[in-house]
């Protein structure tokens, strides 16, 4: 399997994004930048202020191809107190977690505060000894910040309760809490604060965004097979004579199994997916297309495709980009 990443599109999205925001643009490039790969970063470079990531393992990756800041979301920061970076910015969420990177010789960290979410992030009592414990060794953070739990439905309740959290000046030297739905905030006008955290909307799936990624695979075979006849594993049976091709992709390239019917396009024709994908392969029926072995089938070649793709498995589109990080070879375009 291929993902084929355009990079131009990538560059529209950024520049159309920033123009709606107008502050500072934290590109999100956790999961592999989403399924488009860690090295999509090296191209949108000039275009970036910093890049947010949810791992140690993704910031130390991160910290070899860019020299721009790297956030890390909180959970844990003992990672980076064995392997000091200081390009990186690691999020602190308690006391401990505060005290230990201070200790430790980082600069610049960000704090995450709970705005209503009770995910990750300092309450209001944690914050209270947090900024008390900066004013005592006299550093501020690089940055603070929330998580919207609801998008544009949540974004006015829970700026108001950052605002009030947030109002001793020490907490307010870069604050951010907004990601993609940003931009439609930002296009009516909304206060944005210091900067916007976009993941979603740079891969192309939101409000006037140009989708960057085309899944696809090639096929290896092509065979006859009549009426009543076997296809994959199990009991499918074929209720008419077909041309079946074979696609080097299966469900451990991101192709999942399921109940519902599911398609490649070969030539822009939507060709049904035949019994149940494999391991590896899958097959498909090319009755009514004239393609040949060496050639691509399309997993996600528009929007419409990923949005089909995550309604078949139930879920959500960030869940099936984020499937395609294992076997896939990445291509910048």
């Amino acid at each position: 399997m291929q993902t084929v990443i355009d990079i131009s599109r990538l560059r529209h999205n950024i520049r159309r994004f920033r123009a709606a925001t107008r502050n500072e643009f934290c590109a999100v490039v956790k999961s592999d930048a989403y399924g488009h790969g860690i090295l999509s970063a090296c191209y949108i470079e000039p275009l970036v202020d910093c890049y947010m990531v949810a791992t140690a393992e993704e910031a130390f990756a991160l910290s070899v191809v860019t020299d721009k800041p790297i956030l890390s979301l909180g959970g844990e920061v003992d990672p980076f107190l064995r392997s000091f970076r200081p390009q990186i910015i690691p999020t602190v969420c308690d006391v401990r977690q505060l005290v230990a990177v201070l200790n430790c010789g980082y600069k610049r960290f960000s704090i995450a505060v709970n705005t209503g979410m009770n995910r990750l992030g300092a309450n209001e009592n944690t914050l209270a000894m947090m900024t008390a414990i900066c004013k005592d060794r006299g550093v501020a953070p690089w940055s603070v910040y929330s998580h919207l739990y609801g998008g544009i439905s949540s974004a006015a309740a829970q700026s108001r309760e950052f605002d009030r959290l947030t109002s001793d000046n020490i907490l307010r030297s870069k604050r951010h809490l907004y990601n993609s739905c940003g931009y439609e905030l930002g296009l009516n006008g909304f206060d944005l604060y210091d900067m916007t955290r976009c993941g979603i909307s740079m891969y192309g799936y939101g409000p006037g965004m140009d989708m960057a990624m085309k899944v696809r695979a090639k096929i290896v075979a092509q065979s006859q097979v009549k009426r009543g006849e076997h296809v994959g594993y199990g009991d499918y049976l074929l209720d008419h004579d077909a041309v079946i091709a074979t696609v080097r992709c299966g469900y451990a390239d991101g192709l999942r199994r399921t109940d519902k019917q599911l398609y490649l396009k070969v030539r822009g024709n939507k060709c049904k997916i035949i019994g149940q994908p494999c391991m590896d392969l899958c097959m498909i029926d090319v009755t009514n297309v004239q393609c040949r072995v060496g050639e691509f089938a399309y997993l996600i070649s528009d929007k419409s495709d990923t949005e089909y793709l995550a309604t078949c498995y139930d879920t959500i589109v960030y869940e099936v980009l984020t499937g395609f990080n294992g076997r896939a070879e990445r291509i910048y375009i």
